[in-house]
């Protein structure tokens, strides 16, 4: 189990974090947050060390190393509009990539729109989620931190395979929580996130490349040359007809494989 102790010394923050509640097994740290969401404060961290169920965009699943790695979910009662959900994930990926390369000098780039890579292998994906009519976002984090083996099937790698050391993961998740407080403040205080979009687009895995662009729901293909992610967290991109064109996450799968 964590040490909530030692996670509280490492924060900087005035919300997020300031309430933490661990479990060593859930189904899923989401469904805990959305369980308990109306009794708890804004920025209440929900942690396991284990979970069942973890369901990541368009039902796709995150393969769970129980006491390794990290698992949790952050109930943000101070934004509560749909269209922040993809801000909202611009700012985790922007704070986990952040938080990795300060503390581990590794060099991370993000997937659009919620997943981190280092070396081509991911090592983090998160998920953002509106609660009710308008209550608030809960977003959940999912990271490979102390896995031993690379997951070759999944091109999946971890902190430790990276670095060849072990990682102190309170000493992580309270970076991470302080930089998605810096981003979250800014969000309430003016509904935008330009810093996090700034370094979102300056680690963009595919800026300027050729990616496939296909439908949710559909199996077809275009083309399209990626450019950088607008401030609401949408994917700009020109087309094969020459045209700009910007792309909704929550409707769009990007294929695209670094060569």
């Amino acid at each position: 189990m964590y040490d909530l102790n030692k996670i509280s010394s490492y924060l900087n923050t005035n919300t997020i974090g300031q309430s933490i509640i661990q479990y060593d097994n859930l189904n899923s740290t989401f469904a805990k947050a959305k369980n308990i969401f109306s009794t708890c404060p804004d920025g209440t961290v929900v942690l396991s060390e284990n979970q069942s169920e973890c369901i990541l965009r368009f039902g796709n699943e995150w393969l769970c190393s129980p006491d390794k790695n990290i698992y949790l979910s952050i109930i943000l009662k101070s934004i509560n509009n749909n269209y922040l959900v993809p801000l909202t994930d611009v700012v985790a990926c922007s704070s986990i990539l952040k938080s990795i390369e300060e503390l581990y000098n590794l060099d991370c780039r993000i997937k659009w729109p919620n997943d981190i890579f280092i070396n081509n292998n991911k090592i983090s994906s998160v998920k953002s989620e509106i609660i009710g009519k308008g209550a608030g976002i809960i977003l959940s984090l999912y990271i490979n931190v102390n896995m031993e083996e690379k997951i070759e099937n999944l091109k999946a790698t971890s902190i430790k395979i990276e670095i060849n050391n072990d990682v102190e993961r309170e000493l992580l998740i309270g970076t991470i929580l302080n930089n998605i407080e810096y981003h979250y403040v800014e969000m309430i205080n003016t509904g935008k996130a330009y810093h996090a979009v700034d370094i979102y687009n300056e680690n963009l895995l595919f800026n300027n490349k050729v990616v496939g662009v296909i439908k949710r729901g559909r199996k077809t293909v275009r083309k399209a040359v990626a450019k950088n992610i607008d401030s609401g967290g949408w994917l700009q991109v020109i087309n094969e007809k020459g045209e700009e064109e910007i792309l909704d996450p929550g409707e769009t799968i990007i294929q695209y494989e670094e060569t």
